[in-house]
């Protein structure tokens, strides 16, 4: 009685495989570069920067955690409705600009976060703006954004593109034996 054949499943050469599985190397080692090259780069090639939100003194506009894209201020920022970033991390802080006075020189605004019941003490001229928002960035891009824009988030980062960039590939093979069958 015949047996039935067996059926094998398709396994592509050594060569293809290994083909396969370097190309999805160097694609992962690319997308790792995509990932850590632009937050390190954005401020050295454009001035924009990327600005973690904190606190709730922006909710709703901004949520804790929303990652904002900010750009340089252009020295005409305090305008009544425009938002400003002021100060130099870690003290800096994201507020609405609600009054103007520009009766006299240097021009000056009061600040108040959408979440506050009162403005700001105080106020603020132009030379304190050191950014305004241009973007925001939430949900799992903000929490990529956020773990990438750190100094160990950059060092993993790193680490897995050199280990990936490195990691030798191998084609197993199989010698055959000769000394089998010869007296």
């Amino acid at each position: 009685m015949a047996s039935a054949p067996r059926r094998t499943s398709y396994r592509p050469p050594a060569t293809a495989r290994l083909r396969i599985w370097s190309a999805a190397r160097w694609s992962v080692v690319a997308l790792l570069v995509m990932l850590l090259l632009p937050p390190l780069l954005l401020p050295l090639l454009t001035g924009h920067r990327l600005v973690v939100v904190d606190g709730g003194s922006m909710v709703p506009t901004y949520q804790p955690g929303d990652v904002l894209l900010t750009a340089p201020p252009t020295g005409d920022d305090l305008e009544v409705g425009r938002i400003v970033l002021v100060g130099t991390p870690p003290t800096s802080y994201v507020h609405r600009v609600i009054e103007v006075d520009d009766e006299k020189a240097p021009t000056r605004a009061r600040l108040k976060g959408d979440a506050n019941a009162v403005p700001d003490p105080g106020w603020v001229t132009e030379g304190d703006v050191s950014a305004v928002p241009v973007a925001r960035i939430t949900g799992a891009a903000a929490v990529l954004l956020r773990g990438i824009s750190t100094a160990p988030g950059n060092v993993i980062l790193a680490a897995l593109m050199v280990g990936l960039a490195l990691l030798p590939i191998r084609i197993r093979t199989t010698v055959p034996d000769t000394t089998k069958g010869t007296p």
